[in-house]
C-alpha cells in the first residue's frame, strides 16, 4: 500500500468511527408552501354541524372527526393537509384567509373548538414556517418589562397580562418593507389586568422581523400605549340616533311602530347573536333577524346582523342580547347587548 493510500484508510476509519459514534440526525422535510388554495369557508350550518358531531366526540379522536368531516364536506386536499400539518402543534384549526405578501405571507386561522380567541394568525412561507403570533415565547414579561411604557404600567398593575389584539382584520398585521426586501410585521396586542374579561391597561405592538431571504430575525417590542383614562358616565347620542347611558342603549318608538337594531356579526366564525331574555310578548313582536355579509368581498370578512321589532303599548322594557355559538351549550357569551325601548 502507498504511503497515500495508508493516509486515506486512516482517515476513511476515522470518519466511519465518528459516524458510528454520534447519533443520527432526522432529515429535515421541506416546508410546504401556503397559498390560498388551502383556505376553506364552509357554510355557516355546515360547520356548526361539525362542530356539534366532533365536539361529542372522545378527545382522542376529535381531530380525525374534523378532517374526516372537512373532506366530506369538499375541502380541497390543501386545506386538509394544512389543517393536518397544525393539528399537534396548535390543535383542530383550519385556514380561513390567505394575505399573500412577498417572501413571507399571513394565514388567518380559525380554532374549531375554542370558547374564546377563536381567530389566530400566522406568518408563514419564510423559516421557520409557520410563526404562530401569540405564541407566548415572544411575549416573556421579562422581555416585555425592558419597554420604559410597559415597564411602568407593570409596575402600576402587578397583574398584567398581554392578551391577542384584532387576529380577524385581514388587512393586520400591517407590514412594511424596505427596498432591500426586509420584511416587518407589526402585531398588535390588548394589555388587561389579569384575566381575559379584566379591565383594559393599554396596548402593545411587537416587531416580527425578517431578513432579505425570508429568515426570522426574532421579535421586539416596537411600541406601548396605557389606555385612555374613564371619563364620568355622561349620555351622548349613539350613531343609531339613539341615548346611550351607563352601558344600556335607549330607544323610543311610537307604539304600533317598527324599529330596527343593527349588531356587528360575523357567522362564518360559528357565532350569532339571540335574545339572552324572552321577548315580552305584550310589548314586542319580532319582524325579522336577518344577515349581511360585509361588501368589501374579503374571505371571511364581517357583516352584520338586523334585528327587527314592532311595538304593541306604551310602556317600558328590555331587550338584552348574547353573541355566542348555539352549539356551546355552557359557554359564556363573548359580548352582549342591552336596550331600554321606551314605548309611547
Amino acid at each position: 500500500m502507498t504511503r497515500i493510500g495508508f493516509v486515506l484508510a486512516i482517515l476513511f476509519a476515522a470518519s466511519s468511527l465518528a459516524v458510528a459514534q454520534e447519533p443520527a440526525k432526522p432529515t429535515p422535510h421541506p416546508v410546504t408552501r401556503v397559498s390560498a388554495a388551502a383556505v376553506w369557508n364552509p357554510p355557516v350550518d355546515m360547520l356548526a354541524a361539525m362542530r356539534q358531531k366532533c365536539g361529542e366526540a372522545d378527545p382522542t379522536h376529535m381531530e380525525r372527526c374534523f378532517l374526516n368531516e372537512m373532506k366530506s364536506a369538499g375541502a380541497s386536499p390543501e386545506a386538509l393537509a394544512f389543517a393536518e400539518s397544525l393539528a399537534a402543534s396548535l390543535g383542530v384549526v383550519y385556514l380561513r384567509a390567505f394575505r399573500r405578501l412577498e417572501k413571507v405571507d399571513v394565514a388567518y386561522i380559525e380554532y374549531a373548538f375554542r370558547a374564546n380567541e377563536l381567530e389566530g394568525v400566522l406568518l408563514v412561507n419564510g423559516n421557520p414556517s409557520p410563526i404562530d403570533v401569540d405564541d407566548d415565547r415572544f411575549t416573556i414579561d421579562a422581555e416585555m418589562r425592558k419597554n420604559a411604557a410597559y415597564a411602568a404600567l407593570a409596575e402600576q398593575y402587578p397583574h398584567i397580562s398581554l392578551w391577542p389584539g384584532d387576529r380577524f382584520d385581514s388587512k393586520l398585521p400591517t407590514m412594511t418593507s424596505t427596498g432591500w426586501g426586509t420584511q416587518s410585521f407589526l402585531v398588535q396586542y390588548t394589555l388587561r389586568d389579569g384575566c381575559h374579561a379584566c379591565a383594559v391597561l393599554g396596548t402593545a405592538t411587537l416587531a416580527f422581523n425578517f431578513d432579505t431571504q425570508g429568515n426570522f430575525q426574532g421579535a421586539r417590542v416596537s411600541s406601548v400605549a396605557a389606555a385612555p383614562a374613564p371619563r364620568a358616565a355622561e349620555i351622548a347620542p349613539s350613531s343609531g340616533g339613539f341615548d346611550v347611558a351607563g352601558g344600556v342603549e335607549e330607544i323610543r318608538v311610537l307604539a304600533g311602530k317598527q324599529f330596527s337594531i343593527t349588531l356587528a356579526a360575523n357567522r362564518t366564525t360559528g357565532y350569532a347573536w339571540r335574545l339572552a331574555t324572552p321577548l315580552d310578548p305584550v310589548m314586542l313582536k319580532q319582524i325579522s333577524n336577518d344577515y349581511h355579509a360585509a361588501d368589501s368581498g374579503a374571505l371571511g370578512a364581517p357583516g352584520e346582523e338586523v334585528w327587527t321589532f314592532e311595538s304593541i303599548v306604551q310602556g317600558t322594557v328590555q331587550l338584552n342580547f348574547e353573541y355566542v355559538r348555539p352549539f356551546e351549550k355552557n359557554a359564556k357569551p363573548v359580548k352582549t347587548a342591552k336596550y331600554s325601548v321606551v314605548i309611547e
